[in-house]
């Protein structure tokens, strides 16, 4: 495959310099939380508002890239995403804690929507599931420095200086985003690279976008460490942690590693095969790791499943992108709906069926049923 363009290298880095104080958060609230004055409930909104609030800042993006010059509001979000995580050491006041998670959401909407579109506005239609996993798998690096370095550096010096680091290292993002965007006009972001499928066949690419993000990011990553636990008897204690936490590492080196090579396959074979492919692969994972009877077996089914989530994301993400803005921006809102959403249907579901691994088997089949209605209703593309 041809190496990705100076643009697509810059944007990615700076995505990821972004997601830094974001990233951070996910590693030091659930242990921390107590020691900054919150509740339980609170953890579980902060680290949920940033999704559900994107449901309306996502449609902003795509009306303000039609007015402003897309340079100024990519360049003015990441400013945006570095001063949000500088307000989480300002004070603990819940509210305003909270005010910055919800501007987060609002400048990840634009850093995503921009990002990406640019991106994919200079490559060939048949690299575009390529280019998307070169933009996830480098977008990704802050992800993994975010959750594992954050970790050590709030053990090691404390929370409100590695806050402060990140808050001003992110701040590279800013220089990266303008040699990498340049001063674009709108009309090339907006225009549609691919009207194939552009206005009929958008509803579809929506449904996937909720499925994708209500499964993975949604029930599976909010319910693995129950299913874990279940799986070794009971015993809570450090191995469960350990192996929960090891396996959400895969899913983000996965996305580093593979990512670009299993977006190929999608430029290779199209769309709707590999929806069907990779869909029903990862239906069949869950189903399979639900009523497996051992914990390494299922660590290799949840495994295989995000091997499949890594492909979904990067070659339905790079073929909707082509669509034009208001195509993607539908299809990132539903992503983020399910995402939401996903968390809790998993939890309602263990709750409900009293079983641990209730909440994966639910979502294996949503993939299994989705991946033969893709197959049905998709263009051959």
């Amino acid at each position: 495959m041809p190496l990705p363009s100076k643009s697509v290298v810059l944007i990615s880095v700076a995505t990821a310099f972004s997601l830094l104080g974001d990233q951070v958060l996910y590693s030091v609230l659930p242990v921390y939380f107590d020691d900054l004055g919150m509740v339980p409930i609170q953890v579980g909104i902060m680290l949920s508002v940033n999704r559900w609030v994107r449901i309306f800042t996502n449609p902003l993006a795509d009306r303000m890239l039609r007015r402003w010059r897309p340079d100024v509001l990519l360049i003015g979000a990441f400013v945006l995403g570095a001063a949000t995580t500088a307000m989480y050491t300002m004070t603990m006041l819940f509210s305003a804690l909270l005010i910055a998670r919800l501007l987060w959401g609002l400048a990840w909407s634009f850093i995503r929507h921009i990002g990406v579109l640019k991106i994919m506005s200079d490559v060939p239609q048949d690299e575009s599931g390529w280019t998307m996993g070169i933009y996830n798998g480098i977008s990704r690096i802050g992800s993994i420095v975010g959750l594992l370095g954050g970790a050590l550096l709030v053990d090691s010096i404390g929370y409100s200086p590695t806050i402060w680091i990140f808050a001003a290292v992110s701040l590279i993002a800013v220089p990266l985003a303008q040699k990498g965007i340049g001063a674009r006009p709108q009309n090339e972001l907006l225009k549609p690279l691919n009207s194939h499928g552009s206005t009929t066949q958008t509803w579809i690419y929506q449904l996937l976008g909720f499925v994708i993000g209500m499964v993975g990011p949604g029930i599976v990553m909010a319910t693995l460490g129950k299913v874990i636990e279940g799986q070794l008897g009971g015993s809570v204690g450090f191995s469960a942690v350990t192996l929960t936490g090891a396996l959400l590492a895969v899913r983000y080196i996965l996305e580093l590693l593979a990512a670009p090579w299993l977006g190929a396959l999608t430029d290779r074979y199209g769309v709707r095969a590999m929806v069907f492919v990779f869909m029903s692969t990862g239906g069949m994972a869950l189903l399979i790791a639900a009523n497996a009877v051992h914990v390494v077996t299922v660590a290799a089914l949840v495994v295989v499943f995000f091997v499949s989530g890594t492909a979904l994301q990067a070659g339905v993400t790079g073929a909707v992108s082509r669509f034009g803005s208001v195509a993607f921006s539908r299809y990132v809102t539903a992503a983020d709906f399910g995402a939401a959403v996903g968390p809790l249907l998993g939890w309602w579901a263990v709750d409900w069926i009293t079983r641990d691994t209730a909440g994966i088997a639910i979502g294996g089949g949503i993939f299994l049923i989705v991946s033969v209605l893709a197959l049905v209703a998709m263009k051959k593309s």
